[in-house]
């Protein structure tokens, strides 16, 4: 599954022109709400879903990981398929991604924390885990990206792998 997303992300950001890229950055407000609905809103939702529907501990934990981790592997794949703006979706996620790596641990932590004692003291979060993912996404978003500046005449071939994967 690992090499699958890093094969997914990697082929799709290598089909996005780095100019493209760079500008997508400019646009702070679209960045910004993005990662507000994704580290603030999502893991409110998750933990007030949670709170309510009360599930055994390992769905809740569950859906608090969900929704406090960062999103677009297939927001990219969707992007590519219907020929979407895929270099703001590249973007998105490569800041997601990075961003992730200090809020993913904070937000499981602040609303783990949250539920009720006895329950925060049972739950054992697969940090590991969790940190892999991220780091997987961050490098093959850095090589695919990497492959198209320096490989511009693959970027189909790349497109390719990542649809493929």
């Amino acid at each position: 599954a690992v090499i699958l997303l890093f094969l997914l992300i990697m082929g799709l950001a290598g089909t996005v022109d780095i100019a493209t890229l760079k500008a997508q950055f400019h646009r702070r407000m679209g960045i910004l709400c993005g990662l507000v609905c994704q580290f603030f809103m999502m893991p409110l939702v998750g933990f007030t879903v949670v709170s309510i529907a009360n599930p055994s501990r390992h769905i809740g934990l569950t859906i608090l990981i969900l929704c406090s981790s960062s999103g677009g592997a297939y927001s990219n794949w969707w992007c590519s398929l219907f020929n979407a703006d895929l270099a703001l979706s590249v973007a998105m996620t490569a800041v997601s991604t990075f961003a992730s790596a200090i809020m993913l641990p904070l937000n499981l932590t602040f609303y783990v924390n949250m539920l009720t004692t006895e329950e925060a003291e049972d739950v054992s979060i697969p940090w590991r885990a969790l940190l892999q993912g991220v780091a997987t996404v961050a490098l093959a978003i850095v090589v695919g990206i990497g492959m198209s500046t320096k490989f511009p005449q693959h970027m189909q071939l790349m497109g390719k792998i990542g649809n493929t994967a």
